[in-house]
């Protein structure tokens, strides 16, 4: 029974994840051959997921694999569409999601071949330099589901598959390395995949939080590949691999880290036959990955900016995170900025911000809640209680060190990979920017938990959990509630405008998003390039958008 649950969640775990990675693979090939996106996109990325998870099922169910097959086919289905009314039911009201991430999608939607076409600096379309230049896996998606359901608002369900194949697939390797503890495994998945990062941007067109969880993916891919190796887990992987390094520039960074601790882990334990096949596996992928699934942006950078990841570096670079720097932080190395911004008080993103203030752990205050109701909550951006996770992390290490060091050494092996792909980022201080910080308490409690004879280790593994639990309601409800007090508000002004004389004149700001909506309401609209003063108006939420009814 243990083994038909484990191989049924990792089997919708592939649904999910190859699904997601062949509709970025099957639309960027096309791409190649200069066809644009298409409706049929989505159902040849469908049909050969299909053939992937039919296949997998016959190995990991030999005897019943078509009853296994369609289960975790329905239940993915019925996932796929619980979330997509979800997202539906929401509209993004971030500012990069309004400007660039949406207008990215619109382009791609609308035929712009980024291998091949004009670059859309070159055509005046606002926020250019950001969809041009930057690794476009989330917007690409994006397109294709929106080609075939004509509401851009339901393809942030691609968000929520992805927190759920980090789920599925935690599941099946922590099923693997705690056979007798499946209650344990459960928790950890579901508190492994509602990473805050991914939470906090799930109503949104970001991507740090699909990263985050396809980094989950890719761990718990890797330590099912050290434990029970399968090509079709190569093949997942691979794809994981993939579509990953061409979320954000970042990812090929953390990526490359991940998979030399896979490497240095088979080859300690003498593994040398898969080593070498996850090597040509790995190298594949990320020329793959980045020369061909990657040629816009990674090619194309190269060739017009003479840098792979221009904007962000080369001549003329730009740093998109030095206006949001606390001036406090100018003096402290990027070791120094994590600590102080994880201890203190949580805040968004300001360009305005002199100190950040330091707190006691596992204290908070209301204030601190409504900054979890945006996707880039800058300081604490892992939840209000996460400092004091950190006390506890801290504890069972100094505990284990005690109990048992050679097993503590290892557990620090572990350690040392995940800090070298955190702190390989200057910008490890903000959350958003290094999601998969997120597995450090869970190594730790790991670690806590296998000292069976010792109560008071396990004690306190235990209330690290039930503060993550708490941590990550806490931040579920003050995000999903202020989202929708957010858009309740905008639907009513919306409906609004809607009953006032057309057209009305809008002034757009940043939010050409904006222009989508008021076509789903049949409002009708003259466009002001500059900001109109009205006699009558209205101010659109979260949007900038000023909108004249007389």
């Amino acid at each position: 029974m243990n083994d038909r649950i484990q191989n049924t969640s990792l089997l919708t775990g592939f649904y999910l994840l190859v699904f997601t990675a062949a509709v970025f693979a099957v639309t960027t090939l096309l791409f190649l051959v200069n066809v644009t996106v298409t409706a049929a996109n989505l159902f040849i990325a469908l049909a050969a997921t299909l053939a992937f998870v039919w296949f997998a099922a016959k190995t990991y169910f030999p005897d019943r694999y078509l009853l296994y097959f369609g289960i975790s086919l329905l239940l993915s289905a019925v996932l796929f569409f619980m979330f997509i009314g979800v997202s539906g039911h929401y509209y993004d009201l971030s500012y990069d999601g309004q400007t660039y991430h949406q207008e990215g999608i619109l382009q791609l939607a609308g035929g712009w071949n980024p291998f091949y076409d004009k670059p859309l600096g070159e055509q005046g379309v606002p926020y250019a330099i950001w969809i041009d230049h930057y690794a476009k896996a989330g917007e690409t998606i994006a397109a294709a589901l929106y080609a075939v359901t004509g509401q851009i608002e339901l393809s942030k369900v691609f968000n929520f598959l992805l927190i759920l194949a980090s789920f599925f697939l935690s599941f099946a390797a922590l099923a693997e390395v705690l056979p007798r503890k499946r209650g344990i495994a459960v928790v950890f998945a579901l508190l492994l995949a509602c990473n805050p990062v991914s939470i906090y941007q799930s109503l949104s067109f970001y991507v740090d939080g699909q990263l985050g969880s396809l980094l989950i993916c890719l761990v718990s891919l890797s330590v099912l590949i050290y434990l029970r190796y399968s090509h079709y887990l190569m093949i997942a992987y691979a794809l994981c691999m993939a579509l990953a390094i061409n979320n954000k520039f970042t990812a090929i960074a953390y990526v490359g880290i991940f998979c030399i601790g896979l490497v240095l882990a088979l080859y300690i334990a003498q593994k040398h036959a898969l080593l070498k096949k996850m090597l040509i596996v790995m190298s594949a992928s990320a020329i793959i990955g980045a020369a061909i699934l990657g040629f816009n942006p990674y090619v194309t950078n190269t060739v017009r900016d003479h840098n792979p990841f221009y904007p962000l570096a080369g001549e003329d670079s730009k740093d998109v995170v030095a206006a949001f720097t606390p001036t406090s932080f100018m003096t402290m190395n990027r070791f120094e900025e994590a600590i102080v911004s994880y201890f203190s008080q949580t805040e968004g993103n300001s360009t305005k911000r002199d100190e950040t203030k330091l707190k006691t752990p596992f204290t908070f205050s209301m204030e601190e809640l409504q900054y979890y109701g945006i996707p880039d909550t800058a300081i604490s951006g892992f939840g209000p209680l996460f400092s004091g996770v950190l006390v506890l992390c801290l504890l069972v290490l100094i505990m284990s060190f005690l109990f048992n060091i050679p097993r503590t050494m290892v557990v620090l092996g572990l350690l040392a990979i995940l800090f070298a792909a955190v702190f390989i980022n200057y910008a490890a201080w903000w959350a958003r920017y290094v999601p998969h910080l997120w597995l450090l308490p869970f190594i730790i409690a790991l670690l806590g938990f296998s000292f069976q004879e010792r109560k008071v280790i396990r004690g306190i593994s235990s209330l690290m959990v039930g503060v993550l639990f708490i941590n990550v309601a806490m931040v579920s409800y003050s995000y999903f509630s202020l989202q929708s007090n957010a858009n309740r508000n905008l639907k009513h002004q919306l409906q609004t405008l809607k009953q006032a004389e057309q057209p009305v004149t809008a002034y757009f700001s940043y939010a050409f998003s904006n222009k989508n909506r008021f076509e789903e309401f049949g409002i009708e609209y003259k466009e002001a390039k500059e900001e109109p003063k009205c006699e009558s108006g209205m101010e659109l939420q979260d949007s900038g958008t000023i909108v004249c009814t007389k």
